[in-house]
């Protein structure tokens, strides 16, 4: 991803003035906010794009991980609280909202629960795929850097769709400092974040 954000806010605001009823199209333009660290622009998008479409597990997801962005732990919880069970549950086809419950999980201090979902995901790579790049999302909640960096090798290795995403994706902030960090963008062909 080239972080291109003016560009992908206005092609997203025009979508979204062509077809305003689209939560899907909401949504990106919300998920865009939250790549550009605009958590409150996020956050009104992910509400709106629930009010199409309340039940979107994914679209709930990231609006929690907005407010855990802005340090609104509660709120980020209690958006995971509103996700049915089957639809947060550690299982191949909820990967990304396992994965960054157990981050919300981990900023937000309860580091037993994201541990937990860690061990879940770990049992179930023994008899799926599991994408390593969004795994790794819990453990840089955790700031444990050196299980980040592994896990994003495998993931580099996997050659997993996330990393495309590694240079803007708002849960490596903390990683960023790191020499691990840098060289992993370089390899992919990525452009150091700003």
């Amino acid at each position: 991803m080239r972080a291109r954000f003016d560009e992908s806010l206005a092609e997203g605001q025009r979508a979204q003035e062509l077809d305003p009823l689209s939560p899907d199209i909401v949504s990106q333009l919300g998920y865009v906010h939250l790549l550009t660290r605009r958590y409150d622009e996020s956050i009104a998008q992910f509400q709106k794009a629930l009010d199409l479409y309340p039940s979107a597990a994914g679209i709930r997801a990231e609006l929690a991980w907005a407010y855990a962005m802005k340090g609104m732990y509660r709120q980020a919880i209690a958006e995971y609280d509103k996700i049915a069970d089957q639809d947060k549950a550690v299982a191949p086809e909820n990967q990304l909202v396992a994965d960054g419950r157990g981050w919300v999980y981990a900023v937000a201090g309860r580091q037993g629960d994201a541990l937990k979902i860690a061990q879940q995901v770990k049992e179930l790579s023994s008899h799926t795929y599991i994408d390593s790049y969004q795994f790794a999302t819990i453990y840089a909640g955790l700031g444990d850097k050196d299980e980040v960096f592994r896990l994003l090798e495998k993931g580099y290795e996997q050659h997993s769709s996330g990393m495309v995403y590694l240079a803007v994706d708002p849960f490596w902030y903390r990683m960023r400092s790191d020499p691990r960090f840098a060289d992993l963008l370089r390899r992919i062909g990525l452009p150091q974040p700003e």
